[in-house]
């Protein structure tokens, strides 16, 4: 059965929106804003959407040529199809006229999604317009171009290939709680009023995800959560729950547990639900009554459940934004026309030296937050990494997304404004950082990543463990130049990026044809730079002399760098690299670009920020050695 996930969803004159649009992506979407700039209003428009699915959804009785449709295959309605507006049970709408734009009947609402599987996608809208009294029409938006022979092929599981559970912040648990049929469960998830079959849901669950459910939820309130039930559907009329908070704890009816504890009970259970080929989870302001530290776990959680199930998240809460990957978060304007991305990190916001802006810093700005600072953030992080230059966190934040896609890694990000003045400065920075303290202090939380330059892999080696013992924090150096150089410790990777980009400009070209461009690329580069070790020779002296008195201020061993043998070693070194056709040990950031460059001019394309573009391509199978060994290094 191939997972679905919704791709895209297009709004038209839907309560708040005149016309907006959101790009999702495949696990968990946040959408954060001010107050009553729609964030709700999306999740309505999805829930309204499948509503509209499931009341149009029917088998056909009889073939319909001019639609393409077969006896027993799946159509959407009839040309005309009505219902009155008490009937609609997804959104909350005490009047009629609520659902239209400036509450204008005479504006047409369309809702529109992209489904995508492994393979395809397909479009799939229904406008819903005025009719007589209290109906309203609802069709296909596009009636007499619809792909029914690709929608009956899309799904396998009709009528009802979607689930779509809609949770909203939890009121009060009922006191009693009747056995209900699934019909009456599925009616009670879709009014938005879940909670009042909380029970029943728990009871459903097959025995292995309950034990799951159980697992996570103590992880998540960080003590062991035990529930019990002695009902039983075959002699029972009611059900009910007790729950145990922690090993000495004793059981209690699940009523008398806190608000924010059955929140948790409340969101799991809409993740461990029954999984068709899209799963679409509904959470409005979950984190209403959670603790920020639970709020951190619970988004962890969700991250890892994220393979058959799609999560959208409304919330203005500082603390879960925080805590929560920029690429996850939507941050919504008071725009009625507006086509919206994830917020992604920036080069243009970025600083020459001292701590990078966070993706979260302007949307919690714009919210008024008075302690949008960074310097919060940092406390906060998993990992705050120290590295030489600003374009580092983008590429770092891209390569350990790419590494942990279903992981939320909080990574606060310190430009120390090259290889110089981390040696100049890295111990001040030690001294200030081990003084500012939240769980740990700032400098715990810390580790050193910068590029090895013409360091040999000895040297390299030396000056990192010495790095690693005085400072006390991980330290890694890249064994390449620099970090773009890793492109060419795998030809065939670089081969399959370059293609991977060359697709995307409409250019079908062979990978064995791009490797053979790359290495002949290479070879001239190679033959130039076995020139540099005479022609260069000052340079590297001066670098060699820098970086001994780097280590001298900071009283490190000064025979890293052998006065009398650093030169030659270096020069031997690197040699035998390019006599081995290697490149990679003296490749700068330019000689890749200029790689690329040249490659792809062979297809009579020009572009810039070439490498920033490759590794936005990469995936688990094209993933580098190098990466791996610098996220152990690292700790995350």
């Amino acid at each position: 059965m191939d997972k679905c996930k919704i791709e895209k969803i297009k709004i038209v004159n839907f309560k708040t929106f005149k016309e907006v649009s959101f790009n999702f992506n495949n696990s968990i979407n946040v959408l954060t804003g001010i107050n009553n700039c729609g964030k709700t209003t999306v999740l309505e428009a999805i829930a309204l959407w499948n509503e509209c699915f499931i009341k149009l959804i029917k088998q056909a009785q009889r073939s319909d040529a001019s639609i393409g449709i077969s006896k027993g295959e799946y159509r959407l309605g009839n040309k005309v199809n009505y219902f009155d507006f008490e009937d609609i049970v997804s959104i909350r709408s005490p009047y009629y006229e609520d659902i239209f734009y400036n509450l204008d009947t005479s504006n047409k609402i369309l809702l529109e999604i992209t489904i995508k599987n492994n393979i395809d996608n397909i479009d799939i809208g229904f406008t819903i317009s005025k009719a007589s009294g209290s109906n309203y029409e609802i069709k296909l938006s596009d009636t007499q171009d619809f792909d029914y022979v690709k929608f009956n092929n899309f799904f396998m599981l009709f009528p009802n290939p979607i689930n779509t559970l809609f949770a909203s912040p939890v009121a009060n648990i009922l006191l009693n709680e009747e056995f209900k049929t699934e019909p009456i469960i599925r009616d009670s998830i879709s009014r938005r009023e879940s909670i009042k079959v909380l029970r029943n849901r728990l009871y459903n669950l097959k025995y292995d995800l309950f034990l799951e459910l159980e697992k996570a939820v103590s992880y998540i309130l960080s003590t062991e959560i035990k529930l019990d039930t002695k009902a039983d559907k075959k002699r029972d009329t009611k059900i009910d729950y007790d729950i145990q908070l922690n090993s000495r704890d004793i059981f209690k009816n699940i009523s008398l547990v806190g608000s924010g504890t059955l929140q948790i009970i409340e969101i799991l259970l809409s993740v461990f639900d029954e999984k068709k080929e899209l799963n679409i989870v509904l959470l409005d302001e979950p984190d209403s009554h959670i603790h920020r530290d639970i709020q951190k776990r619970l988004i962890d959680v969700l991250s890892k459940h994220t393979e058959n199930t799609q999560i959208f998240i409304t919330t203005h809460n500082e603390s879960l934004i925080r805590s929560t990957k920029a690429d996850y978060i939507f941050h919504l304007e008071a725009n009625t026309q507006k086509e919206y991305f994830p917020i992604t990190y920036n080069t243009r916001d970025a600083i020459r030296k001292g701590l990078q802006p966070s993706k979260q810093i302007k949307v919690l700005q714009s919210m008024g937050s008075e302690s949008a600072l960074d310097l919060i953030n940092a406390l906060e992080s998993d990992r705050l990494l120290l590295v030489e230059g600003k374009s580092d966190p983008l590429y770092l934040n891209n390569i350990i997304d790419k590494k942990y896609q279903n992981k939320s890694h909080n990574i606060m990000y310190w430009s120390l404004d090259g290889i110089d003045n981390i040696f100049k400065h890295i111990f001040s920075y030690k001294e200030l950082f081990s003084s500012i303290t939240n769980e740990k202090t700032l400098w715990e939380k810390s580790a050193l990543i910068f590029d090895k330059d013409y360091f040999t892999d000895e040297q390299a080696k030396k000056l990192r463990k010495e790095l690693k013992k005085k400072l006390g924090i991980p330290v890694y150096i890249w064994s390449i130049y620099t970090l773009e150089s890793v492109l060419l410790t795998d030809i065939s990777k670089f081969a399959i990026l370059i293609k991977k980009y060359l697709y995307t400009k409409e250019k079908d070209v062979e990978k064995a044809d791009i490797e053979t461009c790359i290495n002949e690329e290479v070879q001239l580069i190679i033959e130039n730079k076995k020139t540099m070790f005479d022609d260069k020779k000052g340079e590297i002296l001066q670098w060699i002399k820098n970086r001994r008195e780097n280590l001298e201020k900071n009283s490190l061993p000064r025979n890293i760098l052998p006065n009398e043998t650093a030169f030659s070693e270096i020069k031997e070194f690197h040699l035998e690299k390019l006599n081995n056709n290697d490149l990679s040990s003296l490749a700068t950031k330019e000689d890749i670009e200029l790689i690329v460059s040249s490659v792809i001019k062979k297809y009579n394309i020009e572009d810039t920020d070439l490498f920033s573009q490759l590794i936005s391509y990469v995936e688990i199978s094209t993933y580098y050695d190098e990466w791996n060994k610098m996220i152990d290094k690292i700790s995350l």
